[in-house]
């Protein structure tokens, strides 16, 4: 983390800059968060930061240890597991309200840059991670949007950006055939949207998350090894 920031918005500010560290393992798992040090390095007062850390702590990125300060969260088989659970649960019924209510002009963009992406695999472990982050923020995001329901919006992009931690510690063990059956899983997704399939799109939408996660334990595993 480095350089100043806005006093605007500026617990906001903090929030984002902790967050992208955690999320890209900058901040590593376990890892106390100095909160002294941070108030001197982007010169605030603790205050704000606090409020930021105590905003990370409810979206279950960081832990209070008494007496000792907070910490980053760590990360498990289990955990990974139980985040796959409940977006096993919540996202097919999301595609599944998505499906009538997405609008035509917005299958016309995923459908775009699905195609503009078919054989386009990355041959570095970053491009793919990017590859695949792309695909997770337009097709997930784009259902999510046209959901209907913002309590499960909300809910499911908390899980997602969890699982997006995990994503940047396996980053180098993500190989070309994942970012291949991420792109037909997703382009699967985006034809039963477009077909008006509710169902078809719920069923795309379970299989992806499955496969996904078997992908995703694997791919920890080795890394964590």
């Amino acid at each position: 983390m480095s350089g100043k920031i806005s006093r605007v918005n500026l617990t906001d500010e903090i929030y984002r800059m902790i967050k992208e560290d955690i999320l890209s393992n900058r901040l590593k798992s376990g890892e106390k968060v100095n909160i002294d040090q941070l108030a001197r390095t982007l010169e605030v007062s603790n205050i704000p930061i606090r409020e930021a850390l105590s905003r990370l702590q409810s979206e279950g990125f960081l832990h209070v240890v008494p007496f000792k300060g907070m910490f980053v969260n760590g990360m498990s088989e289990q955990d990974l597991n139980e985040l796959f659970e409940i977006r096993l649960a919540l996202e097919p019924l999301a595609a599944e309200k998505a499906a009538p209510r997405i609008p035509d002009e917005a299958l016309a963009r995923l459908e775009r840059f699905m195609a503009s992406r078919r054989g386009d695999l990355p041959n570095t472990a970053e491009g793919r991670l990017k590859f695949v982050a792309e695909m997770n923020e337009s097709v997930h995001g784009a259902i999510l949007d046209y959901c209907g329901n913002a309590n499960l919006r909300g809910a499911v992009r908390g899980y997602i950006e969890r699982i997006e931690r995990y994503l940047g510690f396996i980053r180098l063990h993500l190989e070309m055939d994942d970012a291949d059956v991420e792109w037909r899983e997703h382009q699967a997704i985006l034809e039963r949207l477009a077909a008006r399939d509710a169902d078809g799109a719920a069923d795309a939408m379970l299989r992806h998350l499955e496969r996904s996660r078997e992908r995703t334990n694997l791919r920890f595993l080795q890394t964590k090894d």
